[in-house]
């Protein structure tokens, strides 16, 4: 079944709410962002990785300075961007990873909080409560974030006597009122969020849409054994919504570069080949797959693939079976008309 568009990719935005983090004396030391589909700063989506996905694209488009003033950014992780680390889109020493409270922590979820840790990002477990079953995850965490919604205050004096530690820090999540955040930093919490402080901020940036078949047509170019860097050069210079995050990913802030880039080729050759790979990679599958379900995306690329492999047993044709394997998850003309030519 085809999913209705966002409200924002209606109305050409990117939405993100944003929402401070406090230390001891009441100074901001970070935001969390989150997801928004309108400039109303409600949360609508049932499909938390498509949430998780458009706020980190979001961030991509709009930059750490617009977003966080410096500070560092709480990003909110889903199983699946943890896996396919997604989320080192952004650079470690700005990005916080929030693992949610949904998130099952199995050997593979170890294995990225490591992978992620040993890369340099800080690592929180998001809406953590007594007898929290992501407690194996403890060893990577760096930040605690205890709900008081849901904890009673007995509950939370026992978690920070528990946790509080030089290598991990607790934050009082949800503080509606002065008496919880004066209770919670008297108990010896370090990082304090909530209504008191301050509701989510929404911002927003202009929508640049993703040509689904050019991102896939990148992918199928990185999944070469030789890579052709002119006519991936030639493909990202076509692709305007990949090229902008391109660039903003390079440039500074956010990547430790003495000089701006300006060119493609340039972008190239400061990455290299394997970084370059990686990148595009995560990228076009987050933009691409935006308003598709990730099983989607997967069996589209799937197709592309057995139809390449199997075109090498068959007649030429003028037709691109690569092509024929994407579109075939499109469904109308599109579909006919391809079918029509592979025929």
């Amino acid at each position: 079944m085809k999913q209705p568009l966002p409200a924002g990719a209606k109305q050409g935005f990117r939405f993100v709410a944003r929402q401070p983090i406090l230390n001891r004396d009441q100074y901001v030391i970070g935001y969390e962002l989150l997801f928004r589909d309108g400039i109303e700063n409600v949360f609508r989506s049932n499909d938390p990785n498509a949430a998780a996905r458009s706020t980190l694209d979001s961030t991509l488009l709009m930059g750490f300075d617009v977003l966080c003033n410096g500070q560092k950014a709480f990003i909110n992780c889903t199983r699946e961007l943890l896996l396919k680390d997604g989320i080192t889109l952004l650079p470690s020493t700005q990005t916080v990873v929030e693992v949610l409270e949904n998130v099952e922590p199995d050997d593979l979820v170890i294995a990225a909080c490591m992978r992620l840790k040993a890369a340099g990002y800080t690592i929180a477990l998001d809406d953590y409560v007594a007898h929290d079953p992501r407690e194996p995850l403890i060893p990577q965490a760096d930040i605690l974030k205890v709900d008081f919604e849901r904890t009673t205050p007995q509950e939370r004096a026992a978690l920070v006597k528990r946790y509080q530690s030089p290598n991990c820090m607790m934050l009082a999540e949800k503080v509606e009122t002065r008496e919880q955040f004066v209770a919670a930093r008297d108990m010896g919490y370090v990082y304090f969020q909530g209504y008191f402080f301050r509701r989510p901020e929404v911002l927003k940036t202009k929508e640049i849409p993703a040509d689904r078949v050019n991102c896939m047509r990148m992918l199928e170019a990185i999944s070469r054994e030789e890579l052709d860097v002119r006519g991936l050069e030639n493909l990202i210079k076509t692709e305007a919504s990949v090229l902008d995050r391109w660039l903003r990913y390079l440039n500074p802030p956010m990547f430790a570069s003495k000089n701006e880039i300006h060119s493609v080729r340039h972008a190239l050759t400061i990455l290299g080949e394997r970084e370059t790979r990686r990148w595009i990679r995560l990228v076009t599958l987050v933009s691409a797959g935006m308003q598709k379900s990730t099983d989607m995306v997967l069996s589209a690329l799937v197709r592309a693939r057995f139809c390449e492999l199997l075109a090498q047993k068959v007649p030429r044709t003028t037709s691109d079976p690569f092509l024929l394997g994407l579109v075939s998850m499109m469904g109308g003309s599109w579909n006919c008309r391809w079918r029509r030519c592979w025929r």
